[in-house]
């Protein structure tokens, strides 16, 4: 309720205070977000999650402790504000360590085809990831 300068209550727990992001001339606000920002959260955690169920599916055993197994994700607003002409893109870093090239390789394929949220905006996002291995 409220757009984009309101509240969001969920069924689960979930409270947030929305503000108009920066990079849409709003004034942000420590302690709040916006729809862009979380879907670039939630992007990333179900990514993490259909990667780490592809790996199993793939025999790729990925690290366990959590800092080892990351997926950082920045959405951008692209295209024309001023005609309000405006589209998303999605730049993920995926940091893993002790997995092959080659297995990373693959296993990114397979989570963008088995994603919920990649399959939900393919051909409507572009979506960038990069591989590292993490320190």
């Amino acid at each position: 309720m409220g757009a984009r300068n309101g509240k969001i209550r969920g069924s689960e727990g979930l409270k947030v205070e929305l503000s108009m992001p920066k990079q849409l001339g709003g004034d942000g606000g420590d302690g709040k977000t916006n729809p862009e920002e979380l879907f670039a959260a939630c992007y990333g955690s179900c990514f993490q999650g259909a990667m780490n169920l592809s790996a199993k599916q793939m025999g790729i055993t990925m690290p366990a402790k959590p800092e080892d197994n990351l997926v950082e994700t920045t959405l951008h607003m692209v295209g024309d504000l001023s005609k309000f002409d405006l589209g998303v893109r999605v730049d993920m870093l995926v940091k893993v360590r002790g997995v092959k090239k080659d297995d990373m390789d693959k296993l990114i394929e397979k989570t963008r085809e088995t994603c919920p949220y990649s399959r939900a905006i393919k051909g409507n996002v572009t979506t960038n990831i990069t591989v590292e291995e993490a320190l």
